[in-house]
Parts: structure tokens; C-alpha cells; sequence
């Protein structure tokens, strides 16, 4: 198993409706509180939350947690579930 923790668009390309990003690996969760407002979320429910960096609110949208093992990897997975433009992709 890889150590790293990655974060992949998991959804077509854009312009979309919806953008999924996936993150999966040991320091997810401490990823997710990074970025959500509404911390880590209870396991297999969607939290609406917003997603900043810092201060800087860069969206609105649905996150998931599927902590390890019980997860498709086996590793701690999260997904954020955004709005599908660029700009939002690209923060």
C-alpha cells in the first residue's frame, strides 16, 4: 500500500453540472477537515458544506466519508461533490 494520500477528479470533464472529487489515503480526513465547514462528516452520509481555502470560500456542495477499511479502496476515502465549472475545479 502507497502512503500517499491523492485527490483525483473522479467525474467526466468539464463544463458539468456536478464535479466528484475523490481523495483517498492516510491523511484524508485531516484533509477534509481542511477544507469543509462542516468537518469530517458522519460515514456514509452527504453534509452539505462549504469548501474553502483558508478563508476563501471556493464552493457549495456535498461530502461524503468512507472511512478504511469498510471503503472500495480499503483505505480511508472521502468525496466532494461540487459544481462542475473550471473555476470551481480549479479552485
Amino acid at each position: 500500500m502507497i502512503d500517499d494520500t491523492i485527490y483525483a477528479p473522479a467525474s467526466g470533464a468539464p463544463p458539468s453540472g456536478i464535479a466528484v472529487v475523490r481523495l483517498s489515503g492516510p491523511d484524508t480526513g485531516e484533509a477534509v477537515r481542511a477544507v469543509a465547514s462542516c468537518g469530517l462528516p458522519p460515514p456514509r452520509q452527504a453534509v452539505l458544506a462549504e469548501i474553502r481555502d483558508g478563508e476563501r470560500v471556493l464552493d457549495q456542495g456535498l461530502v461524503l466519508w468512507f472511512p478504511g477499511p469498510r471503503s472500495f479502496t480499503g483505505e480511508d476515502v472521502a468525496e466532494l461533490h461540487l459544481h462542475g465549472l473550471p473555476r470551481v475545479r480549479a479552485g
